[in-house]
């Protein structure tokens, strides 16, 4: 009945993941908080302990490709991103899902703990769901961290979705860059992620966009400061990414005298809708995204003063 009980009260999350996700592949459970016993992961009342490690659910997927398996984390559960490549008992597993169950706060938490913890989502269509990820330790006052590269992604059709991303506490609990892609993660999906960092936590950039081809950027709220002003929160760089869609994002620069919320790149294609962009600049309109690229956009507002209205912003097409 206490099994019953718990997946009857988690319902609409696990229905919409299944129906979302599940190609029927494995059903896993992840959850280490008090009153848990460590099971071997199939049912919610004996859970896996942890996601990452030779005894965790990732190496029971046992290195199988696109059987759609479905990780479900447990509300309450946290874990530590402890070391580089903390996911490599993945193996060559693709196309699983980690979904989170609970909400606010009570959702699973996953914390890098070193300068070089990174989760690398280096296989095809990894999915994280539902999730806190706080990528420069422990989203409060402590020792001084600088987590150099925390997730990078190197594979096509991965996704994260609604999750809570926090990538700096103050001035020496930071990241570098938070989010990095390779030219080979092509049809990358970021939906309805709330990502923040102090200002007073610069980084080099939060997400760093190289050659995402058929990139999906829709609903999310990345605000933080970078280190230099000329730099965006966002930073397409190195081979363009082409046929995009980014559609009502928001993006903040917090940097002092900023000059742009996001750092576009000659030859970047696609399309953005109702994006909104803020930075700091209060002096001109004009550099909200350094470069066009060929893209098209529609209804973007612009605000370089808070408290502001934006301000629908570029070139009228004739």
């Amino acid at each position: 009945m206490a099994q019953i009980t718990r997946i009857q009260a988690a319902s609409a999350t696990i229905t919409a993941a299944l129906e979302r996700y599940w190609g029927g592949g494995r059903i896993l459970w992840v959850g280490n908080r008090s009153g848990l016993p460590s099971g071997d992961g199939s049912s919610p009342d004996y859970p896996l302990s942890t996601l990452f490690g030779a005894s965790g659910a990732l190496a029971k997927l046992q290195g199988t490709t696109s059987r759609g398996h479905v990780i479900f984390v447990l509300s309450g559960h946290a874990e530590s991103v402890a070391a580089a490549d903390a996911a490599s008992d993945t193996g060559t597993a693709s196309h699983f899902a980690v979904v989170g169950l609970g909400r606010g706060t009570a959702r699973p938490a996953f914390t890098w703990t070193t300068a070089t913890s990174t989760w690398l989502f280096d296989t095809a269509g990894v999915i994280v769901d539902n999730c806190r990820l706080f990528l420069a330790g422990a989203d409060a006052a402590g020792s001084a961290l600088t987590v150099a590269a925390p997730i990078t992604i190197s594979a096509a059709g991965c996704e994260l979705r609604n999750n809570t991303i926090r990538f700096g506490f103050d001035a020496d609990q930071i990241v570098t860059i938070g989010i990095t892609t390779t030219a080979a993660a092509d049809d990358l999906v970021l939906e309805n992620n709330h990502i923040s960092g102090d200002t007073t936590a610069e980084c080099t950039t939060f997400l760093q966009l190289v050659g995402a081809d058929r990139l999906r950027l829709k609903g999310n709220y990345i605000a933080g400061a970078t280190s230099s002003v000329a730099v965006g929160i966002v930073r397409f760089a190195t081979t363009a990414s082409l046929d995009i869609v980014s559609e009502g994002n928001t993006f903040i620069n917090r940097k002092a005298s900023s000059t742009a919320a996001v750092t576009g790149l000659a030859g970047v294609s696609g399309v953005s809708r109702e994006d909104n962009f803020h930075y700091l600049d209060n002096a001109s309109l004009t550099a909200w995204l350094t470069s066009t690229g060929i893209m098209s956009f529609h209804r973007p507002t612009v605000v370089n003063l808070a408290g502001e209205t934006g301000a629908t912003a570029g070139t009228v097409s004739a």
